[in-house]
């Protein structure tokens, strides 16, 4: 086989159908049932931050996709998701009914969790460059891996105690859960701030914090910063009610018989204080898992160890250089692209 893809998310459909449209020879291998298991979890509160928008004015489909975030590229118009939800902000349950759509007609083998990925002997000289094992006893051998999983692992950062700490990835998105208790929220991207707004019609306080001060979007044009329909708790935090963002470093979380105690530095004065809570709750981005991989080709990593070390051709870095046949590879995908998209 040539190419294994691993995940049957967007990336990974969306090469799948590409490869499929060039005749190359294929797997993707999926965890799940169905495609895009990641939306099955995330975001908690179902409410994505990708922009849809049905109706532009316009009548030119390459236009359109400029405000339409979410749609994966296809020759069939039906498979656009502006047909899904008309809502700008789209709930991740509808996404889940596009990508299982899109996904008719591609080689994707459901419920083939992958367990380990190593390193073969060959590639184009007729053995496997790679081979592809998954936990329910399935091997592939692939000239090619691609992994289209995206991020995700929990990111959790090496702050003493913060193992006893409820996490983002299985918090309760139940308000009523916190009602009239201190909580106290570590991060301040996305994820921190929409646990904020489900909670604060419930919870008697709530810190959020984290060592930098916030980006938001708007300001950096970067669309994974704080966007805009995540950042209404900052009016409860700006009309000087008991919530409140704290710019610092978390020294220590202590969890004590009845609630949680966290040592504080301030970012901007030289203080150190220590803050009762009865929640924390850590809320601090994705990583890559390069556990499926042994040492043969497990990738490096780097910013803190959570995204890996990619060359400009999307390899890991320490792979060999291009072949001939991985350019030709490459070539072909992208006249099958001009061929779709003139």
């Amino acid at each position: 086989m040539e190419y294994a893809v691993i995940g049957a998310g967007p990336a990974g459909l969306q090469l799948a159908y590409y490869l499929q449209r060039a005749g190359r020879d294929y797997v993707v291998l999926e965890a799940g049932h169905t495609p895009g298991t990641f939306f099955r979890n995330f975001p908690r509160h179902r409410r994505m931050i990708s922009i849809n928008k049905p109706h532009t004015g316009w009548h030119d489909p390459e236009k359109d996709l400029r405000v339409d975030w979410n749609s994966l590229l296809s020759d069939d118009p039906s498979l656009r998701f502006t047909h899904y939800t008309g809502r700008y902000f789209p709930d991740a349950d509808d996404y889940l009914r596009y990508l299982s759509d899109y996904a008719n007609g591609l080689n994707v083998r459901y419920d083939h969790r992958v367990s380990r990925v190593s390193r073969g002997d060959g590639g184009s000289g007729g053995s496997a460059g790679f081979e592809v094992r998954c936990e329910n006893g399935a091997v592939f051998t692939a000239d090619r891996v691609v992994v289209a999983t995206g991020f995700s692992a929990m990111n959790v950062p090496p702050i003493e105690g913060i193992e006893t700490a409820e996490q983002y990835w299985d918090v309760s998105v139940d308000p009523r859960e916190f009602t009239d208790q201190r909580v106290f929220i570590i991060g301040k991207g996305n994820s921190a701030f929409e646990t904020a707004d489900n909670l604060t019609e419930h919870a008697a306080v709530i810190h959020v914090a984290g060592p930098r001060s916030i980006n938001f979007a708007w300001r950096t044009h970067f669309i994974g910063h704080l966007r805009a329909i995540n950042n209404n708790f900052l009016d409860t935090y700006q009309l000087k009610t008991q919530n409140m963002v704290l710019d610092g470093d978390i020294l220590r979380i202590e969890r004590r018989p009845d609630d949680y105690l966290i040592t504080f530095a301030y970012a901007r004065r030289d203080k150190v204080v220590q803050l009762a809570y009865d929640r924390v709750i850590t809320c601090t981005g994705f990583r890559m898992d390069p556990s499926i991989f042994d040492d043969t080709c497990r990738p490096e990593l780097t910013i803190n160890d959570r995204f890996p070390a990619l060359t400009p051709e999307w390899r890991r870095s320490t792979y060999p250089a291009s072949t001939s046949r991985d350019a030709d590879a490459v070539a072909r995908l992208q006249e099958a692209h001009q061929r779709i998209h003139p």
